[in-house]
């Protein structure tokens, strides 16, 4: 018998999925000089050397828990295809075989074996499986499938994380990975090689989704999914992270994706974009101190609008000095945005919220009707998770994130599973419900830092390469 926690929190849950996902309202995109902030060289002079200045410890943020297995999906569905002519992709793998990093890091003997398989079911089972000396590539963690190549030596995403960031600051930058726990072993084995090679790194820590944040699961009937007799419960999405983000005690905490790196000869960008992200964050959270002190309607709205920081009507009638402190003393994060060339996912919108109108970063999935997916079409920007936090408050206090988190911003998702329909809740995403709360400013950044790796085709591409 569950307990009466586990009662409420099932009840909870399955009147969440019986109603459906929450929908949030989009007023209008944001876009370069409406809600984005687009700097021109001089200006990212100047926050680069602010930057220089910091000397508040910094981390990066990294969710790493992704399985490799999903950049080689596309190898199993068109195998299974009838007409085999249809099989583009798979055959552009095989064609460009040896341009991979894992081809290359193969034993000679691997690679004379990978060159005499007769028929390319074989050969993509030896790849991905483990049977017969396989290579496992399905069964490695994103982050340690090798990426990019140095002549003969290959790097992981994992491994170019800690280059990158090691180049980013003279001072030594701490890194946390959240992992699936089956993986520790194997990232703390890639960690200690990387330590024989370069001793500029600060400390370097392993997290885990926890269990307990975890959704039931209901079938088409909104009846819990049982099996061998237990509540079957899944992982509840990156929102689940909120607590592994709050438990950091750096101030100033740098989030990126595990698969969006470049090859290190092809970095530059990438680094000065960090820098410049985190010196707007410092230079606004000096600002904004001084307001803490001696509230300014004024030089709010001069702040406001110089970085594009607060709506209107948000700042419209701060008519006493608590509400002044309450708006300016949230979390603070800096976001960047690529140009939007039709990649899937969320970007920055103006969104209705309590009778405000405030900026938010929105999904697909929080839109409905025709009217609002035409307005979220219309997006310029894309979000591809590059955002510099600050979890201090005005007095030098970590703020307790969750209390910044709209809980009203879930997802539901319908799945098939074990061959039935189910449906269960995603937490209200990292970077969308779960910092509703935040103060937030959007920069447009270049294109050239967001090279995802979503299949392993994507490593063929410029940014990813050696030359």
């Amino acid at each position: 018998m569950p307990s009466s926690q586990t009662q409420a929190l099932l009840k909870d849950q399955n009147d969440k999925v019986k109603n459906g996902s929450p929908k949030i309202k989009i007023i209008a995109p944001c876009s370069a000089g409406n809600g984005i902030l687009k700097l021109d060289s001089s200006q990212e002079d100047h926050f680069e050397k602010k930057f220089q200045k910091i000397t508040t410890p910094i981390s990066y943020f990294v969710p790493a828990s992704g399985s490799g297995s999903r950049m080689f999906d596309f190898l199993q569905t068109e195998l299974s295809m009838v007409d085999s002519d249809l099989a583009l992709k798979t055959k552009d793998f095989i064609g460009r075989l040896k341009e991979f990093s894992f081809y290359k890091a193969l034993a000679v003997d691997q690679k004379k074996r990978v060159n005499e398989f007769s028929s390319t079911a074989e050969l993509i089972d030896f790849i991905l499986g483990k049977k017969e000396g396989g290579l496992g590539m399905e069964y490695l963690p994103k982050g340690l499938v090798p990426f990019h190549s140095y002549g003969a030596l290959q790097h992981s995403a994992f491994y170019e994380h800690l280059i990158q960031g090691v180049k980013l600051s003279s001072s030594p930058i701490n890194f946390h990975f959240t992992i699936q726990i089956d993986h520790k072993g194997s990232f703390e084995k890639a960690l200690a090689e990387f330590k024989e090679n370069d001793q500029n790194i600060a400390d370097v820590s392993f997290s885990f989704q926890n269990p307990q944040t975890d959704s039931f699961v209901f079938d088409e009937n909104h009846l819990p999914f049982i099996e061998q007799g237990k509540l079957v419960r899944r992982p509840s999405g990156h929102g689940a992270l909120l607590g592994n983000l709050d438990a950091i005690q750096d101030q100033i905490v740098l989030v990126k994706n595990i698969d969006n790196v470049q090859h290190d000869h092809k970095s530059k960008n990438g680094l000065r974009t960090w820098r410049v992200l985190c010196g707007i964050l410092d230079e606004i959270k000096m600002e904004l101190k001084t307001l803490y002190l001696r509230p300014d309607q004024e030089r709010l709205q001069a702040l406001s609008d110089r970085f594009q920081l607060f709506t209107q009507e948000e700042i419209f009638d701060l008519s006493d000095t608590e509400s002044f402190k309450k708006l300016i003393n949230r979390p603070l994060r800096i976001c960047g945005m690529v140009l939007n060339e039709g990649k899937a996912g969320g970007g920055p919108f103006y969104v209705a919220s309590n009778g405000m109108v405030c900026k938010q970063i929105i999904e697909g999935a929080q839109v409905k009707g025709l009217e609002q997916q035409q307005l979220f079409e219309s997006g310029t920007h894309f979000n591809p998770v590059m955002m510099a936090l600050d979890t201090f408050d005005l007095e030098g206090r970590k703020f307790e994130l969750q209390d910044f988190c709209n809980e009203e911003q879930y997802f539901i998702v319908n799945k098939v599973f074990k061959g039935k329909k189910v449906s269960f809740i995603e937490r209200p995403g990292l970077w969308n419900g779960s910092m509703f709360g935040w103060n937030t400013i959007f920069i447009e950044v270049p294109a050239d830092t967001f090279t995802p790796v979503k299949t392993i085709l994507d490593l063929l591409n410029d940014q990813h390469t050696e030359d």
